[in-house]
């Protein structure tokens, strides 16, 4: 199958692996009186640490507190094994907040979240037939991929891609699925991923399909650091960190999306893989759990004439418990595997957390988002004075609004955010302030933030979300500005990608003024350029891909608004 780059965004729990937005939703309304502006903010937590003598030694999610979790392993088509790593990962922790485990030992098929709606609408862009009320304005029309070319020499392309990037967070984060195979439309179950022969591949571009009923309702998607570092001289080292994040996830009830090399041959045995170095990432796939007294000796392999392969044994006991989406290949194949902890092959952890079905206090909501281009790459500028982002919308019809969420481009990030309503048309922090907050996250991801009150907009009503972003920069916890954008660039033959960006969307404060993005424009191009090429060409997984990958000119790059959305539920 072909090799995939996973860069991928991850969870992390509600209020304890990051802090929650300052004071908990209310469900009454506010008016528009005046805050405060001047009201000292402090976040409710520090940076998430993680304890490592209260973690359980094993964690089998299949297996959890007497409970099963974990979905049916599945079989992939093409080379979107990305798609059935991230379903497989949220399936969990939906099920999981949820409460919706069955008893160990049973089947649980609860959820079947559709890996054919996840990779065919990440990677086909907005069209005017996509622009509907409280989803997708009409200005954003145009914005994202566009395979049409790659189409005509196949229809399947977007299957056969491999996943260079997952995206899954802007997907979910959009308030687009997941979508269970189940779903029907006119009659039908169009999202159902079954053998290649028997269905269309094809998707409707248009707003019934790509809007279908959610079946789960993301609150944060992050990227946990991998157990296996890169130093700059390419070196591996094995990162402590790392394996902690992933196992407090894994304890938490969360499953985690990763990529790993398949191409190291596993003791059949065991069911035992590790990759001692030299291979990059190449296949996605889903830890269920973990168990630190896998023992070492488990992983040893053997040549065909019974000498010990050398370094085929790790360092140390344990393993991850994985999950695979290649089905079950004879009846002693239950389709899972072990993979050491120090397989040096790991790349891009990622966990998600869903709100529970019994929790989703709104489930009619309307997004007021700019940012549609379906990219997790984030570029960034460090600023020493004071600099903010800001995105203005006008509500489109009477609506409450109760949630704001963004996105962060580096670890150990607080954000500071306040809500303006009746804001001037260049001046986003102009008007009324209804709220002010902050928060702290440990790892880069997407998150969702509840207000403090639901605050009333009447349709046309114009109003801003101002945030301001600063990061660590040093062990010693100093911080700086920055200003963080999406971008992405071309990477499969015959594929275009586009951005979005109107004047009057997203504005920038710096020098004491703000901007409009689209007069710095040109230079955050330039900047996603410098960046983006360096941190493209230096990942370990583009390694043999056969994807053309074009960073070699700017002309391929492209960027979008600042991702900054604001959810609200129509007036009643």
């Amino acid at each position: 199958m072909k090799k995939i780059i996973a860069v991928i965004l991850s969870a992390l729990t509600l209020c304890t692996a990051t802090a929650c937005s300052s004071g908990s939703s209310s469900s009454s309304k506010a008016d528009s009186s005046k805050a405060d502006a001047s009201d000292e903010v402090t976040p409710d937590t520090d940076f998430y640490t993680i304890d490592e003598d209260k973690l359980p030694s094993k964690v089998d999610l299949r297996n959890f507190e007497g409970k099963n979790y974990v979905t049916p392993v599945k079989r992939q088509s093409f080379g979107d094994c990305w798609a059935f790593s991230l379903a497989g990962a949220a399936e969990i922790s939906y099920l999981y907040e949820s409460g919706m485990g069955v008893p160990a030992g049973q089947v649980n098929d609860k959820v079947d979240f559709s890996e054919k709606y996840i990779t065919w609408y990440i990677f086909h862009g907005i069209t005017k037939d996509d622009a509907v009320k409280g989803k997708v304005r009409a200005s954003q029309v145009g914005e994202g991929f566009d395979p049409s070319k790659a189409e005509e020499e196949n229809n399947k392309t977007v299957y056969f891609i491999g996943g260079p990037f997952v995206h899954d967070s802007n997907l979910f984060g959009a308030g687009f699925g997941p979508v269970d195979e189940k779903t029907t439309i006119k009659g039908e179950q169009p999202f159902a991923y079954d053998d290649e022969s028997s269905f269309e591949w094809s998707l409707p571009l248009n707003a019934e399909y790509r809007n279908a009923p959610a079946s789960a309702f993301i609150r944060n998607s992050i990227k946990l650091p991998s157990p296996a570092k890169t130093e700059k001289n390419g070196s591996y080292t094995f990162n402590k960190d790392g394996l902690l994040a992933i196992k407090s996830e894994l304890s938490k009830g969360h499953g985690v999306s990763f990529a790993y090399c398949s191409g190291v041959t596993l003791n059949f045995e065991t069911k035992a893989a590790y990759n001692c170095g030299g291979e990059s990432a190449d296949h996605a796939v889903t830890i269920v759990g973990y168990d630190d007294d896998f023992a070492k000796e488990n992983f040893k392999r053997k040549y065909a004439n019974g000498k010990e392969m050398e370094n085929s044994i790790p360092p140390e006991n344990g393993a991850f418990i994985v999950k695979n989406s290649w089905g079950l290949a004879d009846e002693n194949d239950d389709g899972y595997f072990y993979l050491s902890y120090y397989d040096q092959s790991i790349e891009s952890p990622l966990s998600f957390v869903f709100d529970s079905s019994e929790s989703t206090k709104h489930t009619t909501l309307n997004y007021d988002q700019y940012d549609l281009l379906m990219t997790e790459w984030y570029g960034s500028t460090d600023y020493s004075d004071e600099t903010k982002m800001a995105n203005v919308f006008d509500a489109e019809e009477d609506e409450n609004l109760f949630q704001i969420a963004y996105a962060t481009g580096s670890e150990k990030t607080e954000v500071t955010y306040e809500i303006y309503k009746d804001v001037d048309d260049d001046d986003p922090s102009s008007g009324t302030l209804l709220e002010k907050g902050i928060n702290r996250h440990t790892y880069k991801g997407f998150f969702k933030i509840d207000l403090k009150d639901e605050y009333e907009l009447k349709k046309g009503d114009k109003y801003s979300v101002v945030l301001t972003m600063k990061r660590v920069t040093n062990g010693d916890g100093d911080m700086t500005y920055t200003e963080v954008f999406p971008y992405s660039t071309e990477f499969f033959r015959n594929m275009t990608v586009r951005g979005v960006v109107n004047e009057g969307e997203s504005f920038l404060y710096s020098d004491g003024k703000w901007s409009d993005m689209t007069a710095s424009k040109d230079s955050l191009i330039d900047r996603a350029f410098e960046q983006g090429a360096k941190e493209i060409n230096s990942m370990r997984l583009i390694e043999g891909m056969g994807i053309e990958l074009h960073t070699d000119s700017k002309d391929s790059f492209t960027v979008d608004n600042y991702p900054i959305k604001a959810i609200s539920s129509p007036a009643e």
